[in-house]
């Protein structure tokens, strides 16, 4: 028989309230750079996208055999082709977040997969923090993504 032994189970208030205090000083610390994270994945989302839609454009152009117009509508680029003497929009592009910055221009590709002038796209979201990202389009119709401050020719 023991007289005065008590075994202790669980945690004190004090114990806790350390632990929580550790957890928030650890989310204050991480949550910064997560948030440079997310703004830098909108802007690579955003090139990534439009990337893509100019490569649909330029397969849809040799594809259909006829040239297809990227065209500059209320700041979105709408794919349009020539159907029985009509045009028809095909695609539109539309940038989903409102901090990132697109600089859009008229385009023609030509049914070679050329197009009818060089260029250069520059996707942005006017943050220093983050690594702007830049469309190159050669007149042949190559295109690659790079950053803002390599040059495209």
């Amino acid at each position: 028989m023991t007289v005065g032994k008590h075994t202790q189970r669980g945690v004190t208030l004090i114990e806790l309230l350390v632990v929580l205090a550790i957890i928030a000083i650890l989310a204050m610390v991480a949550a910064p750079s997560l948030i440079g994270q997310i703004k830098q994945d909108r802007v690579n989302t955003t090139a990534n996208q439009l990337s893509s839609f100019y490569r649909f454009a330029r397969s849809e152009a040799v594809k259909r055999e006829v040239p297809v117009k990227l065209a500059l509508e209320n700041n979105d680029w709408v794919m349009k082709v020539v159907e029985q003497g009509q045009e028809v929009t095909l695609r539109r592009f539309t940038v989903d977040h409102n901090q990132v910055a697109v600089n859009l221009v008229n385009r023609t590709l030509r049914s070679s997969g050329e197009l009818n002038a060089f260029s250069n796209i520059l996707i942005s979201d006017n943050d220093a923090a983050t690594d702007d990202v830049r469309l190159c389009i050669l007149h042949s119709g190559q295109s690659w993504l790079g950053k803002a401050t390599d040059n495209c020719a």
